[in-house]
């Protein structure tokens, strides 16, 4: 017997006993894993044990939970006769051409248009590093030090962050395959990208025919901060692409509920959960679908996936616990003593107002998707009140998409009573993705609900005004954010300084986070890890242990306006330090500078001064 005849008889008996297990005994099994989950992620270990947990055993449980949804995609599409030439034949029409081309344009668009640089420095280069440390130690954490050690950058010492882990995980699967570059982080955003748009059609598409598709498409594509996350390193692109996922397959499970149609929906939901800590909400959602598929297939349907489902979020559980004990991860203000309090709603929903409404161009809105999906949201609230259709009669598609509205919904709500829920700051407004994209299917279902007559002139005039709004607007507000990334612009220029100088063996002492030169391979510390170790550095200068130490400094205008710029104090180094300036750079408002530190002088009466190597 061959090997395929194997697995195909063992695949039958597996099925076989799972269809003999009495519904019953699986909702029993399912609740049980869940008392357990609940015990072992919030109750069992404290916040600092639940730390170590997740950053020991954290790669192990994501790498085991993706490579079953990957499984679960090959039986679903296998089933769907993916395999077959027929069935891509049967797709090679003039709409999948149409929607190719506009999903490529689009792309391309935001390719050319937005640098592929960190959007939001800091957030955006901790991902890289825990990518890095994934890839190198396969261990949760990102660098808090790292040295070069026989020409590779290896850490010292990690701590584990408070963001999810399946995005960086998803990075180091390309660093895995291709070697580590800082890069493969941009191009898993812009890969994602097409994917996203070809799931919003998808869904555009069974909600309103080909026409309403593509006005979702064009809608969310042409929506300034897709283009600035797909040319990013920050988690959103997946967030959003797995969010539209689940929406597609929970209106497949629904459409025709089977085993494997609700394997893919709860393994998409725990995938989701792990991308972004708030996404946990999604998980409630695929619940209700679930029950929705059972009433609509008149049985019960639980796969392996869903009755372990709970055990597979306790990794999940566990990161919740460790961030909800480690306050110095929340990043509060000094106004601030708790990270959700109602007092914050009035403020933020303020906020929100001005990011929806803005029109002034400083921000990454779409005044498109905001009055579109409006009136959107108008038209069908109109036809629902004169036709009142009945829940069981919506189609499984729109029901889906209303359910996971629901975990949209919620999660711009929960933003609005967070203490740093201000939509139009650029780090918070990505935040609203998701419920852009939720218009966007708005206007792809309102457009088909309207009478035959108007229903193709309607559909053109939203393109072209989505496609004005974008080229007149989207563009201009993308190249103006950028202008904007003056941190991310000293530290690109301050690369560039170092390159013209040609290859070494550097310590960068920089008065940005390390992180940005980890994810360069570069060893970095701060100015105040020198003041902890003042004995460190000469140390490592008589010993040659780098080539050249560079010290990059911003400087700041004098208060007396005098045209002069002064050094702030976290930022200097001791008066004994003797720097050569090599390059500086006007910034924004600051004085970016770059040395080379030549000197250590220390005390005649203790030792001979200790040089570094000439360069």
């Amino acid at each position: 017997m061959s090997g395929g005849e194997l697995k195909q008889v063992a695949g039958a008996w597996l099925a076989a006993r799972h269809e003999g297990v009495p519904a019953w005994r699986r909702l029993v099994w399912c609740a049980v894993f869940a008392v357990c989950a609940v015990l072992l992620g919030f109750v069992l270990f404290p916040a600092a044990q639940a730390g170590e947990l997740v950053r020991h055993g954290g790669y192990a449980a994501i790498a085991a939970t993706f490579a079953w949804w990957v499984w679960s995609v090959v039986d679903a599409a296998r089933a769907e006769g993916l395999g077959r030439a027929e069935w891509w034949r049967a797709r090679m029409t003039r709409e999948t051409a149409q929607t190719v081309a506009l999903i490529v344009v689009l792309t391309l668009v935001a390719v050319m248009t937005v640098p592929r640089v960190y959007k939001v420095l800091f957030d955006e280069v901790v991902i890289q590093s825990t990518a890095w440390n994934l890839h190198m130690e396969r261990e949760v954490g990102a660098l808090n030090r790292g040295y070069e050690v026989d020409g590779l950058l290896r850490s010292l010492e990690v701590y584990l962050d408070k963001r999810p882990v399946f995005f960086p995980f998803v990075v180091s699967l390309v660093h895995d395959l291709t070697g580590y570059r800082e890069a493969n982080a941009f191009a898993v955003n812009t890969l994602l990208m097409p994917v996203m748009l070809g799931l919003a059609y998808w869904l555009g598409r069974r909600l309103g025919g080909h026409r309403a598709g593509l006005l979702a498409t064009l809608g969310l594509g042409a929506f300034p901060l897709v283009a600035i996350n797909a040319a990013g390193a920050g988690l959103e692109m997946l967030n959003l692409t797995l969010v539209l996922a689940l929406m597609a397959t929970a209106a497949r499970y629904l459409e025709r509920p089977s085993e494997k149609g609700a394997a893919l929906v709860v393994l998409t939901a725990v995938l989701l959960a792990n991308t972004r800590y708030e996404s946990s909400i999604y998980v409630g959602c695929t619940a209700l679908v679930l029950a929705e598929g059972w009433r609509r297939a008149g049985r019960l349907v639980l796969p392996a996936a869903g009755i372990f489902a709970p055990l597979l979020m306790v990794p999940y559980a566990l990161h919740n616990t460790y961030l909800s004990g480690t306050p110095r991860l929340w990043e509060l203000g000094k106004e601030h003593t708790s990270r959700f309090a109602m007092r914050y709603l009035e403020e933020n929903l303020r906020f929100a107002g001005e990011f929806f409404f803005n029109l002034g161009g400083m921000i990454a809105n779409s005044p498109w998707l905001t009055f579109g999906g409006a009136a959107a949201a108008a038209v069908l609230a109109i036809w629902g009140w004169r036709r009142k259709p009945r829940w069981p009669e919506w189609s499984p598609t729109a029901a889906a998409v209303a359910v996971m509205a629901l975990g949209v919904t919620g999660n711009l709500a929960l933003l609005m009573a967070y203490y740093w829920g201000d939509l139009s700051d650029p780090v918070v407004s990505r935040l609203s993705l998701p419920f852009h994209a939720l218009l966007a299917l708005l206007t792809a279902a309102a457009v088909a609900r309207l009478a035959a007559g108007w229903r193709e002139r309607a559909t053109g005039w939203a393109m072209a005004a989505a496609t004005l709004a974008y080229v007149g607007w989207g563009l201009p507000v993308n190249q103006r954010l950028n202008d904007l990334n003056t941190l991310e612009t000293a530290h690109r220029w301050e690369v560039a300084v170092l390159e013209a100088r040609g290859p070494a063996r550097r310590l960068v002492i920089t008065d940005k986070s390390p992180l940005s030169w980890f994810a360069l391979g570069v060893p970095a510390i701060m100015p105040g890890r020198v003041l902890m170790r003042p004995d460190a550095l000469p140390f490592h200068l008589k010993h040659h242990t780098f080539d050249e130490v560079v010290v990059s400094q911003a400087l700041h205008p004098r208060k007396e306006d005098d045209g002069g710029f002064v050094l702030a104090d976290e930022h200097a180094l001791p008066a004994n330090y003797v720097l050569e300036p090599i390059a500086e750079r006007r910034i924004g408002g600051r004085l970016q500078r770059m040395s080379v530190l030549r000197e250590i002088k220390v005390d005649a009466a203790a030792a001979e001064p200790v040089s570094s190597p000439e360069t």
